[in-house]
C-alpha cells in the first residue's frame, strides 16, 4: 500500500479559509434583505432597526436610509417625530429626504435599497 504525505502550507490553508470565508459573506449578501413590517413605521416618523432608518414620510410612502451619520460614522440612534439624529455631534436629518437640518453635516444620509413586499419593507 502506498502512503501519501500531504502537508498543508500556512499560504494555502489562509487562502482556504480566505474563499470560504468569502463565499459565504455572498451566500448572505445574496439573500432577500432584512423584513420589517410596514405598519411598524409611524406615519410621519421612522424606525431604526440594524443598519437602517426605515421612514414614511406619508401614510403610502416610505424611505431607507443608512443609520452611518455622514459627519464622522458615528451611529444615528434617535428618532424624534419627522427626524433622526446623530446624539455623537449633534446632526439632525429629515425623514423626507434625508437632508440636514442642523449640525456639522454637511452631507444628507444615504438612501439604502429596498422593496415593499406585501405588508413588509424589504431592506436589501
Amino acid at each position: 500500500m502506498t502512503s501519501h504525505n500531504h502537508t498543508c502550507s500556512r499560504r494555502a490553508f489562509l487562502l482556504g479559509t480566505a474563499t470560504t470565508f468569502a463565499g459565504a459573506l455572498l451566500v448572505a449578501c445574496g439573500s432577500s434583505g432584512t423584513k420589517t413590517a410596514a405598519n411598524d413605521v409611524p406615519v410621519g416618523s421612522a424606525i431604526i432597526t440594524g443598519d437602517a432608518i426605515i421612514a414614511r414620510p406619508a401614510a403610502d410612502e416610505y424611505k431607507v436610509y443608512s443609520t452611518v451619520c455622514p459627519h464622522q460614522g458615528s451611529p444615528i440612534t434617535q428618532v424624534s417625530g419627522d427626524t433622526v439624529k446623530c446624539t455623537r455631534h449633534g446632526s439632525v436629518f429629515s425623514i423626507k429626504d434625508g437632508s440636514v437640518i442642523s449640525g456639522p453635516s454637511q452631507a444628507g444620509l444615504s438612501p439604502k435599497e429596498f422593496s415593499k413586499d406585501g405588508d413588509s419593507i424589504v431592506v436589501k
